[in-house]
């Protein structure tokens, strides 16, 4: 057992809660400064150059246009580049066997790191010949919660769903079969025809969220029980957040559109109100934008002025190459008079162009302020997550500790208890002696795996370090608390761990104490105190005997006999 000796977390490691403020108020602050560099750019335009302005509107709108065309096709394919290459890792995974396809813990686990990486992925899914699926998915308010879900069809159906909290704690668990089949819905179909091959869907609108989306999938063949569809749910929601933030113009339009014509995201909604499915321009146009849509019902790439009941309007539209075969369009347009007051007509025009291709550039920005952030959310991953075991790791553990601790003397929950568990391994040492330390490490992955399946609603678990883990429990009564510790060491026994076709049988022993907020302690004592005590009854109770939960004051024998 490896002896944890500083209970005390990073300097400035923040909860959940608090990094995704941060992350927000980065985002916000990073959007705001690529509008303002935009609208300085084109005020210092206008009043540097008002003498030559036909001159150089005209040469700066080539040049703007021609940089944002390679940079949209860029940025929008590294948008969906990750997706892509997930559904390619966990096909290669699969067949090098690290990863089963029949296992719907681990599957699970696997994707919700996934999803924790790839913050456009709205869910990662797997189907299978028989009609058994395994998905796991962004749930709850700002989707910060998960939906994972697992259909078996052997011997019977049974379908679990199971919904986790921001902190990936349970938030309940159902067993309601909704008859849902893998093997009818779009992405299997279209990966199983086209097998070995990664396929994408048309856009459409995801039934859990309401918002447009597109699923990327892949049907690998070749093994007992294939075709097996591995896919990922892309949400492009972020897309129509950006355009709906932009407000370039008092009464014009940004929209991005696939190849059909079918709108993915616009700026503001049009007066037509369409529901149940994607609509298209037409459906929705209103006159000035039927007028760019001229007979064909579909926009086409250039840049372009109208007239539209008198009214004068500038528009740019800029294709975008997803994938071989699969083109949407980005288009921008509004009135001229919107941008242009008291210029002359030519005037008016040009400046407009220049206006709409700096939207755009506020538009293709958007992938690149969610990298400039993507550092940040992989930092605060590492500091707050245990590499191996994908549990919360030392510093994560003991701010949420402090947090709850807070909150427990700030509330009054007549009669709760909270106890904090130290424990750890009987044994471990020797595996790691006799079998070496990768076959230590499975061992430790499976066990994280064992007792974040057993975890209790509210509870919250995290690796100390070495075999050494903790758990915060908060229950009606002391009896209560010390049975759920307990579950969890009888959940871990239960069965072996298999590594290398060797089978290790893991048990464990658990120190346990209790935090009573009516005993006055300074703020940074509470933690260290409640740690100090647990561990030391995990210390003694080890001398005495293995294999159960030790209970702080617990004293069946005297000391002074050990």
């Amino acid at each position: 057992m490896s002896r944890a000796t500083k209970p005390t977390p990073p300097p400035g490691t923040l909860t959940p809660t608090q990094a995704s403020r941060a992350t927000i108020r980065a985002r916000l602050m990073m959007l705001l400064a690529v509008l303002v560099t935009q609208l300085l750019t084109v005020t210092v335009i206008v009043w540097n150059d008002r003498q030559n302005a036909e001159r150089v509107v005209q040469s700066a709108a080539a040049v703007t246009l021609d940089h944002l065309a390679r940079v949209t096709a860029d940025n929008v394919r590294s948008y969906l580049q990750p997706p892509t290459q997930i559904v390619s890792i966990n096909g290669e995974l699969i067949r090098a066997g690290q990863l089963s396809a029949t296992d719907p813990i681990s599957l699970s686990v696997t994707f919700q790191t996934m999803l924790n990486a790839i913050p456009q992925l709205n869910s990662v899914l797997i189907g299978r010949a028989d009609g058994s699926f395994t998905s796991a998915r962004r749930d709850g308010a700002g989707e910060t919660g998960r939906s994972l879900r697992s259909i078996e069809t052997r011997p019977q159906r049974r379908v679990t769903t199971t919904i986790l909290d921001s902190r990936g704690r349970i938030v309940s668990q159902s067993e309601k079969d909704d008859a849902y089949d893998p093997r009818t819905r779009p992405w299997y179909t279209l990966a199983v025809a086209h097998p070995d091959t990664t396929v994408w869907t048309a856009p459409y609108v995801f039934a859990t969220t309401g918002q447009p989306g597109v699923t990327v999938a892949r049907a690998l063949t070749g093994r007992p029980g294939d075709p097996l569809v591995l896919g990922a749910n892309v949400q492009l929601r972020h897309l129509a957040t950006l355009l709906q933030g932009v407000q370039f113009s008092a009464n014009g339009r940004a929209f991005v559109t696939d190849g059909e014509g079918h709108i993915v995201a616009t700026s503001r909604s049009w007066p037509v109100k369409v529901s149940g499915h994607l609509p298209t321009l037409r459906e929705v146009a209103d006159p000035a934008l039927l007028k760019l849509l001229g007979a064909s019902g579909r926009v086409t790439p250039g840049t372009g002025e109208y007239t539209v009941d008198g009214q004068a309007y500038a528009s740019v539209v800029q294709p975008v190459e997803l994938t071989p075969g699969v083109t949407w369009m980005v288009g921008v347009y509004a009135p001229v008079n919107d941008f242009t007051a008291g210029l002359q007509r030519t005037d008016r025009v040009r400046l407009a162009t220049i206006l709409l291709a700096c939207v755009l550039g506020s538009l293709i920005a958007w992938p690149l302020l969610e990298r400039a952030v993507k550092p940040m959310r992989a930092l605060h991953r590492q500091a707050t997550t245990d590499p191996l075991t994908g549990l919360h790791n030392r510093g994560s553990f003991l701010a949420q500790l402090d947090e709850v601790l807070d909150r427990t003397q700030t509330t009054t929950q007549s009669g709760r208890q909270l106890g904090v568990a130290i424990f750890d391994l009987d044994g471990f040492k020797a595996i790691n002696d006799t079998y070496g330390h990768p076959t230590g490490d499975e061992v430790l992955l499976a066990v994280g795996a064992r007792l974040l399946a057993a975890l209790r609603p509210g509870d919250i678990l995290g690796r100390l370090g070495g075999d050494e883990f903790a758990l915060l429990v908060d229950g009606a009564s002391r009896e209560e608390v010390q049975l759920r510790v307990e579950g969890m060491i009888a959940h871990l026994a239960r069965r072996p761990v298999i590594v290398d076709q060797v089978e290790h049988h893991i048990h464990s022993t658990a120190g346990l104490a209790f935090y009573d907020p009516a005993v006055p302690q300074l703020t940074p004592l509470r933690r260290t105190a409640v740690l100090s005590r647990a561990d030391t009854a995990l210390i003694r109770g080890k001398r005495r005997m293995k294999g159960r939960v030790w209970v702080d004051g617990e004293s069946p024998v005297p000391d002074l006999l050990l």
